[in-house]
């Protein structure tokens, strides 16, 4: 059941990815990865890794709880935690503009 979850927080982080390719800053090769206190960009990625980073590391570190024993109940913390954070990355990317 755990494993099922992880590939469900997966597919939803593609789904929102997929979106966010086509919404925020269409016309930019490059988005921010972290901005700094003054809210200028400290570091950027490439358009297709920094839209894949976050389900990249999630999809890594939820296989691994997953197969390593995890429960349900550990694992739907988790896996919300790491929607919830790609959701606030994507939400800054279209807010600043990429």
């Amino acid at each position: 059941m755990a494993l099922l979850l992880v590939f469900a927080a997966l597919a939803v982080m593609a789904i929102m990815s997929a979106i966010g390719a086509r919404r925020i800053a269409p016309g930019k090769a490059r988005l921010t990865m972290q901005w700094g206190l003054d809210g200028k960009p400290n570091w950027s990625l490439p358009r297709p890794l920094a839209l894949a980073f976050i389900p990249a590391v999630a999809a890594i570190l939820l296989l691994a709880l997953a197969f390593g024993g995890e429960t349900f109940g550990t694992m739907l913390p988790a896996s919300a935690a790491f929607i919830g954070m790609h959701a606030l990355h994507l939400a800054l990317l279209a807010r600043r503009g990429g």
